[in-house]
């Protein structure tokens, strides 16, 4: 009996299951029907099950693919299509031994089959307290193969969500058919494994929310194929005062791009409009954003001006960088750098009246010129101006208000008066608006064209006629000079010699360092600007050459007091018998008069350059003072002083080693009858050769000193008179 019941219940179960196959085919009814008539026929009972025994398919869908049953009805069609179409209903609605079944089951569990997607969902957001069920997501019998996350199923509990996705870059492309545009499972990551934004191990918690985006951005030839203008956005970002930092509320990519609602920066809705870009960052940068807003620049930006700079002109997109990074552009040596894109810019300076020269004049100052050398200190265009409470002079707010300038100044120039203030800070040397530092640049370039032109010819005139007697003699048409006696005489004496050389290792010091800071950048300079600490030395070195050449000044005028000095002093003193060999000697040099002029011991070349380095000693070591002591200066004198003394101690400078180079460098080692070096400033002696070729009318006078101190009962020479070779050795 048991096995016929066994056979009827498989029968009736194979043919309901028979039946509504044959549904699905498009029998007709009547064929239907009469499979059931034969089944009657057999005496096979429909109900006949062995006890304890969960029933087939069939068995469950004789009823449940009925409309009938309401929210029990199975599409029959829909099951047989799903992933599960092999299972038997009992895999997952267990409990049912009896037919009928109670009308109440056990609940399915789907953890029986996947239980490791069931443990990741429990540890996930959805799965927390049985927040998201399977079946919410997956459906019950209509499950299909696991395709990418669709947007329409994560927007039946994320709306809003899924609207901003949806007007996002990222909705759009993917909306248009570009399968590389990234959807919710790209960002949040395993469907069953998504965690709370807020934890830590989450791919969209702000400590991993970079490496997320990165997965598709640090990819280049994602980034061309797609068009991406900034192909190298997260590389940037990593490298960022925000990507490098520390901090758990240091802004990631959403901060300013958005979560899901990501729009192009051409969009005025986007947070990354140029329009939008300072609220953008003031959610974070509050205070900086409320002076940003107060300021000339957001005023402008608020009245349209699109061409207002906002925070990135200034910080950088993705690669923004801390002040204190030298590579910053808002690093106290970039400021001025970064000010000029727009303040140089002619197409914003001519449309929106902005003044014309800022960066030039700022360049050239001594604020300028310290930046350009490396200094950290100095004082830059924010540091006058603000940074982001930037106001007209005109407002009485503004920190270049006459009111406040001396504050301002007095910040680093402790003393600043007003007597300073009065003063106009961008100063064009350049241009007539100032018409004395003008006029005096104007006449010291004139100096110098003509003091160096003149030079530089009468040394070609006397290099040419030295090569010309040199032909000759070795040509045999002339008697060369010859050493033939050896006698030496003593030139210059050992106090002498270090008196020179005092000199002129602090002058070639102070032209060395001083060229430095106006020209930091050029190849000879800039290994002193880019040492650690090179500004700082090339100022320590310059006043210290200066304080050297100052006590090489003092030494000579105490050696002057000598009885040698004395007489040194009287041989260099100007005479009209100077102009006369000087024109004598360029008629010879020009090979217009067949001998040279006598010259003494100190001839009108010499005593030239002598007066001149005097004078020069003076104007550097006064305009030195006034430069070198700036506070008190500032305190006590009005500002256009400092800058004519600016003025005057560039181009003197520039006179003074163009002087020596021409002048001095090459009588003593360019000079054909000297070359390669006239040894005298070492070791003190000249020759008698030189001695009677250089300064015949002085070997003259020792030699006749000679002879008459040689003849017998010769009275003692006067005071003053030439000594004898060997014997000038008195200090």
């Amino acid at each position: 009996m048991a096995d016929r019941d066994g056979v009827g219940r498989r029968a009736w179960g194979a043919a309901c299951d028979g039946l509504f196959r044959s549904r699905a085919a498009g029998l007709s009814v009547a064929t239907v029907f009469a499979a059931i008539a034969l089944l009657f026929a057999s005496g096979i009972p429909p109900g006949a099950a062995p006890a304890n025994a969960a029933p087939d398919n069939a068995t469950c869908l004789t009823c449940h693919a009925s409309p009938d049953m309401g929210k029990a009805a199975v599409d029959t069609l829909a099951i047989h299509a799903s992933v599960h179409a092999g299972l038997a209903c009992s895999s997952c609605h267990a409990g049912v031994t009896d037919i009928p079944h109670a009308e109440k089951l056990p609940r399915v569990r789907c953890e029986s089959c996947h239980g490791a997607v069931a443990s990741a969902l429990a540890r996930s957001v959805h799965g927390a307290a049985g927040a998201v069920r399977c079946t919410d997501c997956h459906g019950t019998h209509t499950i299909r193969p696991a395709k990418r996350t669709s947007l329409e199923l994560c927007g039946r509990c994320h709306a809003n969500q899924s609207a901003d996705y949806q007007a996002s870059v990222h909705g759009v492309a993917l909306a248009n058919g570009d399968r590389d545009a990234s959807t919710c499972a790209d960002c949040h990551g395993v469907v069953h494994s998504i965690r709370a934004h807020a934890d830590s191990t989450s791919t969209v918690s702000r400590g991993r929310l970079a490496a997320t985006c990165g997965r598709c951005h640090a990819d280049r030839a994602l980034m061309a194929k797609r068009g991406i203008t900034i192909p190298e956005a997260y590389q940037l970002f990593r490298r960022s005062v925000h990507g490098r930092s520390k901090r758990a509320d240091a802004a990631v990519c959403s901060d300013c791009h958005a979560s899901h609602r990501l729009l192009r920066a051409n969009d005025p809705a986007s947070s990354i409009y140029r329009a939008n870009i300072p609220a953008t960052c003031g959610r974070c940068h509050r205070a900086q954003d409320e002076k940003y807003s107060e300021g000339v620049h957001g005023t402008a930006l608020a009245r349209g001006v699109t061409a207002a700079p906002v925070c990135t002109d200034c910080h950088g997109e993705h690669l923004i960088r801390g002040p204190k990074d030298i590579d910053s552009p808002v690093a106290s040596g970039n400021v001025s750098e970064t000010c000029s894109r727009c303040h140089e810019a002619t197409g914003i300076r001519e449309t929106y009246g902005l003044p014309a020269g800022r960066l030039s004049t700022y360049r050239d100052s001594f604020h300028g010129l310290a930046a350009r050398g490396g200094s950290p200190v100095v004082a830059n265009c924010a540091s006058c101006h603000g940074y982001h409470d930037i106001l007209p002079s005109s407002d009485p707010r503004s920190a270049i208000s006459p009111a406040r300038l001396p504050t301002t100044c007095g910040r680093c120039h402790p003393g600043a008066g007003a007597r300073f203030a009065m003063g106009r800070v961008h100063v064009a040397m350049t241009t007539r608006d100032q018409p004395l530092l003008f006029w005096v640049r104007r006449a010291y370039l004139v100096l110098i064209v003509l003091t160096i032109g003149g030079m530089t010819l009468h040394q070609a005139l006397d290099f040419g006629s030295k090569l010309r007697r040199h032909l000759s003699e070795h040509l045999g048409q002339l008697t060369p000079h010859t050493d033939a006696m050896k006698r030496w005489y003593v030139r210059l004496t050992p106090f002498e010699r270090v008196q020179h050389v005092l000199l002129a290792a602090s002058f070639f010091t102070l032209v060395y360092t001083g060229f430095a800071l106006k020209f930091p950048e050029a190849w000879p300079f800039a290994w002193l600007a880019r040492l650690e600490g090179g500004y700082r030395w090339r100022s320590v070195i310059h006043r210290g050459a200066a304080v050297a050449m100052v006590a090489a000044s003092l030494t000579h005028l105490a050696y002057l007091a000598t009885r040698r000095g004395r007489e040194a002093l009287r041989a260099m003193l100007p005479a009209p018998a100077d102009a006369t060999q000087a024109i004598a000697n360029l008629l010879y040099l020009a090979g217009l008069r067949r001998a040279p002029p006598q010259f003494d011991r100190f001839s009108y070349i010499e005593k030239a350059e002598y007066w001149a380095l005097i004078w020069g000693t003076v104007v550097m070591s006064a305009t030195g003072l006034v430069l070198w002591f700036e506070n008190a200066s500032l305190q006590w004198l009005n500002k256009w002083v400092l800058d004519l003394a600016t003025v005057v101690h560039y181009y003197e400078a520039w006179l003074a080693f163009l002087a020596i180079v021409v002048w001095h460098l090459y009588q003593v080692m360019m000079n054909p009858d000297v070359y390669p070096m006239n040894w005298t400033w070492l070791t003190g002696r000249i020759s008698e050769q030189q001695l009677r070729h250089e300064h015949p009318a002085e070997w003259a006078r020792m030699a006749a000193a000679e002879a008459a101190a040689a003849l017998p009962e010769n009275p003692p020479a006067a005071e003053g008179a030439p000594p004898h070779p060997e014997e000038r050795n008195e200090p």
